[in-house]
């Protein structure tokens, strides 16, 4: 028995219609747009990260020269560095009314200025003479 041949030939579809094609660029350009902005938020926060570890290495470096027998009292802005601000605050420290004598709270504010915000690092240690 012999086959009918069909009245129509088939269509075979190789590749893609303008639609497909189109809403294909259209997911690859929203997907690159997220991927970008995920990109700049990483890159303000490693930028961040590095303005806070150098403050806090700069607030270390302080508390050591005062440990060093440095600075006595209160002492701002002593650092040359253009994008940070130091304060130094060093107060005897009193339980109630009573003056501990040779015991001194140290304090180290460092701060600065990231974009609009004022950003700023404080460490406190205390001191026996």
């Amino acid at each position: 028995m012999r086959r009918a041949k069909p009245k129509y030939k088939s269509h075979v579809c190789r590749g893609f219609t303008l639609l497909e094609v189109m809403i294909a660029a259209g997911i690859l350009a929203v997907g690159f747009t997220v991927l970008l902005q995920a990109h700049i938020t990483n890159l303000r926060m490693i930028e961040y990260s590095r303005m806070r570890t150098k403050a806090i290495l700069l607030a270390e470096k302080k508390i050591a020269e005062i440990e060093a027998g440095g600075v006595s009292g209160r002492e701002e802005n002593s650092e040359k560095s253009p994008r940070f601000y130091c304060e130094k605050v060093i107060t005897p420290v009193r339980i109630g009314n009573k003056l501990l004598s040779g015991v001194s709270r140290v304090e180290v504010v460092v701060s600065w200025k990231d974009g609009k915000r004022d950003e700023k690092v404080s460490l406190v240690t205390y001191l026996v003479k």
